[in-house]
């Protein structure tokens, strides 16, 4: 009996502290999901900004004209739909779909595509994030979502790349 009791006024707590916020629409302007912060389903629309600082999301779905900037946190699905746009610079990622005019940009290197892999058998992404050299992997949702995803090369990269490109062009 006591060990009940202990275990609801624990629960109890937690729940209190990290209360889960479910079906979060949001229509307009710029948020931010910061560690601590637990969320069910995030849907945005129209114009808006996310910044995915920290926290856990079940599930993100994206439409419209949106953007998202995703850095750290931890995100079971996320959707990418209409002419949205989603940067991953970091976070853990389990599964994704991207469709229609949606773009996916991929901060990261030694990137592997497994056209076959992953839960669904529609694809699997790994690599390891220039940003903090985390490494990652997530499935695809459907074998359309590939061709929706941007490889991002390091900053490094790009500026050895030009450089190079320069003095090819001086020796001519």
């Amino acid at each position: 009996m006591k060990t009940k009791v202990f275990l609801i006024i624990v629960l109890t707590i937690l729940i209190g502290a990290c209360p889960v916020q479910a079906d979060t629409v949001w229509l307009t302007g710029h948020h931010e999901i910061f560690d601590g912060d637990l969320y069910g389903e995030i849907y945005i629309y129209n114009d808006v900004t996310l910044d995915i600082l920290g926290g856990d999301i079940y599930k993100l779905e994206t439409y419209d004209l949106t953007l998202t900037d995703w850095y750290a946190g931890e995100m079971d699905r996320l959707y990418n739909y209409d002419d949205s746009t989603v940067n991953i610079f970091g976070g853990t990622l389990y599964t994704l779909e991207a469709t229609e005019n949606s773009l996916v940009y991929l901060y990261a290197y030694d990137v592997t595509y497994d056209p076959t892999g992953g839960g669904y058998g529609n694809g699997w992404i790994e690599g390891i994030y220039y940003n903090d050299d985390s490494t990652f992997g997530f499935s695809l949702f459907s074998q359309d979502t590939y061709s929706h995803i941007n490889v991002i090369p390091e900053p490094t990269t790009l500026l050895l790349l030009g450089v190079g490109f320069l003095l090819v062009r001086k020796r001519r």
